[in-house]
């Protein structure tokens, strides 16, 4: 089996592990579960566990054999009418899955849930820019202010010389998700960090190496 797909079973099996403590009460109060090691770094955008896992899992199937994957972000999966908002496939049957790729373009698989429990998959199309951090680096002694950018943790973080990518679950309901907002970025090692804005948005934090892809936004 090829390394990419081999390390991408070893993160879905440890997300299982993890998804006993993603309760439904972390998910309405935006409480963050932390990276998954080992593994590749992933964030869960609304949907909790085990949808998130299952939507990765599903997403997985149509990656090439080949692909170095980085980085992956789950979501964001759109509210069905008249289903309510829960952080379900049942409630939020379509969106895609976003695989970041070491010195290749990004591939993002539309994932959509059928009302009978099946996931079906497809190809889509990732409209993104590569860019590399432009902070310096001088090391986080403590609590500093930061700010997102116009499209909340979609302009990226960009802190101590390095991007840093959401991890866990991110509660995408919150405006602060996609919308400029102030607030606290506290290291918790050399690789970790939260983010907590000033009303309430909590998201974990992985350093990355290197550039990151961001999507163009308005």
């Amino acid at each position: 089996m090829a390394n990419a797909r081999r390390a991408l079973s070893v993160l879905v099996l440890a997300v299982v592990a993890v998804a006993c403590n993603s309760t439904a009460e972390s998910v309405g109060s935006a409480v963050p579960v932390g990276p998954v090691e080992p593994g590749i770094p992933h964030a869960c955008l609304g949907l909790g566990e085990p949808d998130c896992r299952r939507a990765l899992a599903a997403a997985t199937d149509l990656l090439p054999e080949a692909a170095p994957v980085v980085y992956v972000e789950v979501g964001p999966f759109g509210c069905r009418a008249g289903a309510g908002c829960e952080p379900s496939l049942a409630a939020r049957p379509e969106g895609r899955v976003l695989f970041e790729l070491a010195g290749a373009d990004p591939i993002e698989i539309v994932v959509r849930a059928a009302a009978d429990g099946s996931i079906g998959v497809e190809q889509g199309e990732a409209f993104m820019i590569l860019l590399e951090p432009s902070s310096v680096a001088r090391g986080i002694g403590g609590p500093v202010p930061f700010s997102l950018g116009h499209c909340g943790i979609w302009s990226g973080i960009d802190l101590d010389g390095s991007w840093w990518d959401p991890v866990g679950f991110v509660n995408f309901d919150h405006g602060d998700a996609i919308n400029a907002a102030d607030g606290t970025f506290v290291a918790t090692d050399a690789q970790h960090a939260t983010f907590t804005s000033g009303e309430g948005l909590v998201v974990s934090l992985a350093r990355r190496s290197g550039p990151k892809h961001l999507p163009f936004c308005d």
